[in-house]
C-alpha cells in the first residue's frame, strides 16, 4: 500500500498555491486594464459627439452682410462661449428662421453646455460634458473654418493617472462659403 508523506502533501499544497495566485494576479490585471480603457472610451466618446455637434453646427452657420455668423469670448487661456448663427430652414439666408447657438464652457464646474436658442444671455442648455478641462476655439484671419481643441479628463480636478486618462482633440469645422453677389 502507498501512502502520501507529509512533505509530498506540503510539496502539492504549495504549488497549487503558486498556480492560484499567479491566476489571481492575471484576473486583477485584466480588471484594471479594462476598467482603464473602459474610462479613455467613455472620454473619446463624449469628446467626438462634442466635436459631432460643434461641425454640424458650423457647417449650416450663415452670416449676412457684414456681420461673421459665429463669435468667440475667451476667459482664462479657455474658451468660455462661441456663439454660431445656424441657418435652420436651410434656405441659405439669415431670416426670423434662423437660431444662434451657443457652446459654453464653465471651467469651475468642467461642463460644456450647448444653448440651442441662444439669446445673448444664458436660457436653457444641455450638457454636452462634465469632464472638459480645457476648451480652446480660434479662427485664422480670413478663412471659412474654426479650429478647436477639447481636453476631457475622466475626474477633472484629479491629474493624469492611469487610473484618470486624458483624451485630447484637435480639429476644425468648416462654414460653408456663401456669396451674396
Amino acid at each position: 500500500m502507498k501512502a502520501f508523506t507529509l512533505i509530498e502533501l506540503i510539496l502539492v499544497v504549495m504549488i497549487l498555491g503558486v498556480v492560484a495566485l499567479t491566476a489571481a494576479n492575471f484576473e486583477l490585471f485584466g480588471r484594471f486594464e479594462v476598467n482603464d480603457i473602459d474610462r479613455a472610451s467613455r472620454l473619446q466618446n463624449d469628446v467626438y459627439l462634442i466635436a459631432a455637434s460643434l461641425c454640424k453646427d458650423l457647417n449650416s452657420a450663415l452670416g449676412s452682410s457684414g456681420e461673421w455668423p459665429l463669435a468667440i469670448s475667451a476667459s482664462g487661456g479657455n474658451t468660455s462661449l462661441v456663439t454660431i448663427w445656424v441657418d435652420y430652414n436651410k434656405n441659405g439666408v439669415r431670416d426670423g428662421s434662423d437660431r444662434q447657438v451657443a457652446y459654453g464652457y464653465d471651467s469651475t464646474t468642467h461642463q460644456l453646455r450647448k444653448y440651442d436658442n441662444y439669446s445673448g444671455s444664458p436660457g436653457t442648455y444641455a450638457i454636452l460634458s462634465r469632464k472638459v478641462v480645457s476648451f480652446v476655439c480660434t479662427v485664422p484671419a480670413s478663412v471659412n473654418y474654426m479650429n478647436f481643441s477639447i481636453v476631457a479628463r475622466y475626474d477633472p480636478v484629479s491629474g493624469v493617472s492611469t487610473n484618470n486618462p486624458e483624451v485630447s482633440l484637435f480639429s476644425s469645422g468648416n462654414m460653408p462659403s456663401v456669396s451674396l453677389n
